[in-house]
């Protein structure tokens, strides 16, 4: 009997896109793969209890995780420039209004969130929300503003919202590096290389666009429903980094590694 590797990652486009010659059994491993489909703040609460064999998670996550709990892959990141969370609102904040107005988070454990602090440490009033949830706040008025990821930085105008800053941008203005946002990371006890010729394989099929069931199982997966959404986060997370990490990905890695070590303090809640 083979063995039986459990595997959670978000129902974002990129994810699936990555994963989904495998998910749909296009390739063949010498083990089982068994698929949970989880927003960040989910998975990342999942790799701090153990949960998956393998996991997607925040690089903020890993960061804070026990050494050698999980290892990380060179293949499936999200990683890259102009690929940020954005900060947004529905009119502009003064820097006074910013540090005390009710920000709206992904979570306390996402990488949107420590570049949220890198941009503002004084800022002090944070909500956690659900990843989608957060602009309808913001529209609403419970939230003055909010840092979004994912698809959301493509449909914040269509909410009548502005951009205050790109923190993404903002991050790699000061430091020289691409933002790293999210990877794979993996127990010790799955067959790291393995798994990675598998999900590179899978990378390669996908955008050589072998089966047209792909589109229809990322759109399946997919919480922005218009294709163009859909296509536009595949175009801007899946790249170069997302096949291998190599030397500048993993130096841009460890370093926003080490920083969030050496800040700890900022993240009193993470």
């Amino acid at each position: 009997m083979s063995r039986v590797f459990s595997v959670g990652i978000s129902p974002c486009p990129n994810d699936t896109f990555v994963w989904g010659a495998l998910a749909l059994g296009h390739i063949r491993v010498p083990f089982e793969l068994e698929f949970f489909y989880e927003d960040i703040q989910t998975l990342n609460r999942a790799a701090r209890e153990g949960r998956f064999d393998v996991v997607k998670l925040s690089f903020f996550q890993y960061a804070l995780l026990p050494r050698r709990t999980y290892r990380l892959l060179s293949v499936g990141s999200a990683l890259g420039y102009g690929v940020g969370p954005l900060l947004v609102a529905k009119s502009p904040l003064s820097p006074h209004e910013l540090k005390w107005a009710p920000i709206g988070i992904p979570g306390f454990g996402t990488t949107a969130y420590s570049l949220f602090r890198f941009y503002a440490p004084e800022a002090e009033n944070f909500i956690e929300m659900r990843y989608d949830q957060l602009m309808p706040a913001v529209v609403r008025g419970d939230l003055r503003a909010a840092v979004i990821i994912h698809e959301s930085r493509f449909t914040y105008a269509q909410h009548g919202l502005i951009c205050l800053e790109d923190l993404g941008a903002y991050w790699t203005a000061q430091t020289g590096y691409p933002i790293p946002l999210g990877g794979l990371a993996v127990k010790r006890n799955v067959p790291r290389l393995s798994l990675e010729r598998a999900l590179r394989r899978s990378l390669r099929l996908a955008w050589q666009g072998r089966w047209p069931e792909l589109t229809s199982f990322v759109a399946a997966h997919a919480q922005e429903l218009e294709p163009e959404v859909q296509q536009a986060h595949i175009r801007l997370y899946v790249n170069a980094y997302t096949q291998a990490l190599r030397g500048h990905g993993w130096a841009a890695v460890r370093y926003y590694l080490q920083w969030v070590r050496q800040h700890r303090s900022l993240f009193k809640y993470a």
